[in-house]
């Protein structure tokens, strides 16, 4: 056996033990990956420290070339773009990347989204209707579980609804 040959065997190993084995380091990647675009796919988190919720306000999205040219200056000197030739081109890129990120985006935060308005009103209204007989003290726990709530990007609407729910439904079962 010569070197090249050993080497080649030596790279064969590699790649086989690649694809077989568990790789801690792509794992970890990945799961950070995940749990990053859980975060930046659901925007409707209160951020207390600036007073507001950046999505709250419910505007209707707009369309993603719009978007773009809104953006040409800045990305134009970011990115150095020299004529409209390289502009274009540049454009289509991300015009044949939009249905895949569109469906990273759907895969993470649900093509049928409830909007953050609509999340906190709903969050609030289960937490109103703790019975009138619990103390103020459980009126208030379940305030601010609900507050709590709102400002878990890491949650999905989902867990937080089945979360008040449940809270409700054990306080009203105590004080009926």
């Amino acid at each position: 056996m010569g070197p090249e040959w050993m080497k080649e065997l030596a790279q064969g190993f590699e790649d086989i033990c690649d694809k077989a084995l568990p790789s801690t380091t792509y794992d970890a990647i990945v799961d950070a990956y995940e749990t990053n675009l859980m975060i930046e796919c659901e925007p409707e988190y209160i951020m207390p420290d600036f007073g507001s919720n950046p999505d709250i306000d419910e505007k209707p999205q707009m369309p993603l070339c719009e978007c773009i040219e809104k953006v040409k200056p800045f990305i134009v000197a970011y990115e150095g773009i020299k004529d409209q030739e390289e502009w274009e081109e540049a454009v289509a890129e991300v015009m044949a990347q939009a249905p895949l990120i569109k469906e990273i985006v759907d895969h993470y935060s649900g093509p049928d989204r409830v909007t953050a308005k609509k999340q906190n009103e709903e969050l609030d209204r289960i937490a109103t209707t703790i019975p009138k007989s619990a103390p103020d003290s459980v009126k208030c726990f379940a305030d601010r579980a609900a507050l709590s709530l709102k400002s878990n990007p890491g949650w999905g609407f989902d867990k937080k609804y089945k979360f008040m729910d449940k809270l409700v439904l054990e306080v009203s079962q105590s004080y009926k």
